[in-house]
């Protein structure tokens, strides 16, 4: 009977991929925002590279191991961290991410949710009360397969942006991770992140928006993340 069950999965989920891909509606933010790529440079030590991305520089650092017990994200199971800076900051903003509870209320998301969130505390010159927290899907095996459901808040200064997964191009495929966010202000799409894209592509608020920096650090944190269903990343 299992192996019955098996084969029904997997023939299904070969269906799935030999099926024409749905061609969603484009993101309205793809023709206003600005597309970038992030560009290596020399780092703090061989363990934290170094990155560009447009005006913005940093460092990166993180440990991950795969763990595929539901609802659970261990401290020491998934973390990462990094540094971002730019022309007129007076110091480097830090952001350290891991598997915990969230102070953010997150009430909006109506997928049902793992138990815990991945969360980031920020110091340096960060705002006081920044936040962010991203809630994440229980999936099954066919969803393993596709793009699972992701949502997250940033509340950074006097901005405050949600990233939801949403199709931004290529295959909607992601091995069990995320292959794209968009990044809402209110109700409108004001910048997103493109993880199956070749290389990934950030979408950013014009230079001099004041959503631009907060839309930054808010891609950062998902680039970074390491998503447990991504091998790739």
């Amino acid at each position: 009977m299992k192996r019955l069950l098996k084969m029904v999965y997997a023939l299904t989920a070969l269906s799935l991929l030999a099926a024409p891909v749905a061609q969603a509606a484009p993101s309205p933010m793809l023709s206003t925002a600005e597309k970038l790529t992030l560009k290596g440079k020399k780092g703090e030590s061989l363990f934290r590279p170094g990155y560009v991305l447009g005006e913005y520089t940093g460092a990166s650092g993180g440990v991950a191991s795969s763990t595929r017990t539901p609802g659970i994200y261990s401290k020491d199971k998934l973390k990462a961290d990094f540094t971002v800076t730019r022309p007129g900051w007076s110091a480097p903003v830090t952001v350290t991410c891991s598997g915990g509870q969230s102070r953010l209320g997150l009430g909006w998301i109506t997928f049902k949710r793992d138990t815990l969130d991945y969360v980031c505390e920020f110091g340096g010159s960060a705002p006081q009360g920044a936040a962010f927290a991203l809630a994440m899907t229980k999936g099954g095996f066919l969803q393993e397969l596709a793009q699972p459901q992701r949502a997250a808040e940033l509340r950074y200064g006097a901005v405050t942006l949600r990233a939801q997964t949403k199709v931004l191009g290529g295959l909607p495929i992601g091995g069990g991770g995320a292959t794209s966010y968009v990044f809402i202000k209110g109700e409108q799409e004001i910048g997103g992140l493109q993880l199956n894209a070749f290389p990934p592509a950030f979408y950013l608020p014009p230079q001099g928006s004041a959503d631009r920096d907060a839309a930054a650090i808010l891609s950062l944190i998902l680039f970074y993340f390491r998503d447990p269903g991504r091998q790739d990343h």
